[in-house]
């Protein structure tokens, strides 16, 4: 387990600034808490301000940010792993349930489906807000994490699984940006990956209603209802562990920023969860 070059901490999921190439832990993974010797390459380009003459003769000075790449080669091929890991995690226990290869790779397809839609446009929806905000946003594999969750699903034959093969790094880009985001702006790119995993799992309930009514359950293996409740219940219960307002989690910086925004979105969500996912009604 490696240490933190500034606090000696321990850290499990440790973090490589791309700057200065030194292992940090989740307090000092920006430049500017670690005082990275680099710090001028992690800086935003400067803002592109242009001025516009209005009708009436006075001049509108119009600042706005560059815009900024999306998802690189390297993040690419990151975001391809995590999804293959996932996949084939979260389908092992059909692969040791006596099926059919064509009907192995059916759920794999539809595995990959449900839980990309949950994990990753959850990560991704941090990354794209975080940029619009100006900073440095990029998803890593964890490499170590992606063999976990494969090694636990093939000893556990699918019943238990780890799933932690990455996650968004952000880093502030100071300039007129600030010093670094706000608790607002933190707040908000916390909040947007919840959001889309209620989205997500809205889009499964409402497919879950047309499959119902028009009889599709039966169409692919396990039936469409099995994949769709599923759909709906992961996403739900990635959205209400992630508003635990608690450590690194998405819920503790959204509390941080406004305690009312978190309780309209975190209580409701585990008052679903609950209905969803362990009946309590």
């Amino acid at each position: 387990m490696e240490r933190c070059a500034v606090c000696g901490a321990e850290e499990f999921i440790p973090y490589t600034c791309r700057y200065c190439g030194r292992v940090h832990c989740v307090y000092h993974r920006l430049p500017e808490n670690h005082e990275c010797p680099n710090i001028q390459q992690a800086r935003a380009p400067k803002p592109i301000i242009r001025v516009e003459r209005r009708s009436s003769g006075t001049n509108l000075r119009l600042i706005r940010a560059p815009k900024l790449a999306s998802i690189s080669s390297r993040e690419l091929y990151a975001l391809s792993a995590a999804l293959l890991v996932l996949g084939l995690s979260f389908s092992m226990r059909y692969v040791f349930g006596g099926l059919r290869p064509v009907e192995i790779l059916e759920v794999f397809l539809l595995t990959i489906l449900v839980i990309g839609t949950g994990f990753l446009g959850h990560e991704l929806a941090h990354k794209f807000s975080a940029q619009r905000y100006g900073c440095w946003a990029e998803f890593k594999l964890w490499t170590v994490g992606a063999i976990m969750a494969l090694l636990f699903a093939v000893i556990s034959q699918g019943t238990f699984i780890f799933a932690a093969p990455g996650a968004v790094y952000i880093a502030s880009r100071s300039s007129y940006f600030g010093e670094g985001i706000d608790r607002k702006a933190n707040g908000i790119i916390s909040l947007v990956g919840p959001l889309v995993n209620i989205g997500a799992a809205a889009i499964f309930g409402v497919a879950l209603v047309v499959s119902t009514a028009f009889g599709f359950g039966d169409i692919v293996v396990g039936g469409s209802f099995y994949f769709l409740q599923k759909g709906v219940q992961i996403n739900l219960v990635l959205a209400a562990f992630n508003m635990i307002p608690f450590f690194i989690l998405d819920g503790q910086k959204v509390f941080t920023w406004d305690r009312r925004v978190w309780a309209a979105v975190a209580i409701p969500l585990w008052i679903a969860v609950a209905v969803s996912v362990f009946r309590v009604f």
